[in-house]
C-alpha cells in the first residue's frame, strides 16, 4: 500500500465518522421541526387561529426546508462515502 493511498483511506474514514453523526442530528432536527410546524398548524386549524397556522410556517419554515435539504446532501454524499450500492432489495 502506498503513502497515497493510505492518506485516502485516512481521510474517507474521517469523512465517515464526521458525515454520520452530522447527518442524524440534521435528521431529528429537521423531523423535530416539522413536527413542531405540523402541530402547531392543527392547533391552529382546532382554534381557528389562522395567523398560527400561517405564522409557524413563517416563523419554522425557512429552517426546517434549510435542514431537510442538508440532510438530503448529506444523505448523497454519504452514498459514495461508504459506497451504498443497490441490491435490489426494497
Amino acid at each position: 500500500m502506498t503513502t497515497e493511498t493510505s492518506g485516502v483511506r485516512t481521510a474517507r474514514a474521517l469523512a465517515q465518522r464526521v458525515a454520520m453523526p452530522l447527518f442524524k442530528t440534521a435528521l431529528v432536527v429537521f423531523l423535530l421541526l416539522g413536527t413542531v410546524v405540523v402541530v402547531c398548524q392543527a392547533i391552529g386549524v382546532a382554534g381557528r387561529d389562522a395567523g398560527l397556522v400561517s405564522g409557524v410556517l413563517d416563523g419554522l419554515g425557512k429552517a426546517m426546508t434549510t435542514t431537510a435539504g442538508l440532510t438530503g446532501l448529506l444523505a448523497f454524499a454519504m452514498s459514495y462515502l461508504f459506497r451504498w450500492e443497490k441490491d435490489g432489495e426494497d
